[in-house]
């Protein structure tokens, strides 16, 4: 199957990260996005990208020969009080999953945030039916800080619980 690389994107992998986008969302009930909302532009990726990485925030894309099949980005918290905070999501087709490379990235994301001087601590977000996903978040040290009852509604009419999970990187998370 080849390699899986995992690294900041260029501009160049824009196209390839929209198309991992539209078929991760096609894939999973376990992103916010439903697959009809997703119709952004090769143009407007490029200035997510930019601001991205203006505001000093992280994107990472996983990569096997030559195909986006994974991405994470993180934004830090834009206003004083919250700066010390970075919320993260990830996506990975579901061929790639169960393989370690969730937990690759966020570990990647972990020692990213470790090192810069303000942020603290990273959330998440994550249904409460994720099982796989809140294993992962849970072995690398998040915890469940909250539940948004009836967060998603489906279209079939079901609903989804939302956690809200949090792990600090810096502190003891008490000060």
């Amino acid at each position: 199957m080849g390699e899986i690389i995992v690294r900041e994107p260029t501009k160049d992998d824009a196209p390839s990260m929209i198309e991992h986008s539209r078929r991760a969302y096609s894939e999973s009930r376990n992103l916010l996005t439903a697959p009809e909302e997703f119709t952004i532009t090769v143009e407007e990726e490029l200035r997510w990208l930019a601001d991205m990485r203006a505001k000093n925030n992280l994107v990472l894309v996983a990569e096997q020969n030559g195909r986006i099949i994974g991405m994470l980005s993180a934004q830090r918290g834009s206003r004083k009080r919250v700066q010390h905070n970075c919320q993260f999501g990830i996506s990975i087709q579901e061929a790639f999953c169960n393989n370690g490379l969730g937990t690759r990235m966020i570990r990647m994301l972990l020692d990213w945030a470790a090192l810069d001087p303000i942020i603290e601590k990273v959330t998440l977000e994550v249904f409460s039916h994720n099982d796989r996903g809140i294993h992962v978040y849970e072995k690398l040290g998040f915890k469940v800080e909250g539940r948004k009852e009836k967060h998603a509604k489906f279209d079939d009419g079901t609903y989804a619980d939302e956690y809200v999970m949090g792990r600090f990187v810096k502190g003891s998370g008490n000060e």
